[in-house]
């Protein structure tokens, strides 16, 4: 599978980390995660990725950020399919337990909250999972 690619501009370097910035596309109509990029829904974005440290970038440099689809993948699993399967579990759970549908659909959206804060609390261990690749634009 293919990797989501982004091309960007070096805002700044910092030892090993680049920051780039991100400006939407009309290219983002034609990729396959559009609906599950976060970079859709702003104009523009800057991303810090972790280089070698023998990579060297200037502030201003026409560079391409790649992420591996099968992060993309995670991503939407963590943010998207396994809320919705927690959400929807709750739901069937206590409502066959006896409570009434509006109890159920309560403890449906109260069910996210220790999820997202067992996110939060794990947002280091998941963003290593994240790994950015930059390279020069040819």
């Amino acid at each position: 599978m293919e990797a989501i690619k982004h091309e960007g501009t070096v805002v700044f370097q910092k030892g090993s980390t680049v920051g780039v910035k991100i400006t939407r596309h009309s290219a983002c109509s034609q990729c396959v995660a559009q609906n599950n990029c976060g970079l859709m829904n702003s104009q523009d974005k800057i991303v810090e990725v972790e280089t070698n440290a023998n990579q060297q970038f200037a502030t201003g440099e026409e560079v391409i950020i790649m992420l591996e689809a099968t992060s993309g993948f995670l991503a939407v699993f963590l943010g998207y399919i396994l809320p919705l399967i927690l959400m929807l579990a709750t739901m069937i759970i206590v409502y066959l337990a006896g409570a009434g549908e509006i109890k159920s659909g309560i403890s449906a959206i109260i069910i996210l909250i220790p999820y997202y804060f067992w996110l939060f609390l794990n947002k280091k261990k998941i963003a290593a999972k994240f790994r950015f690749t930059i390279s020069q634009k040819e």
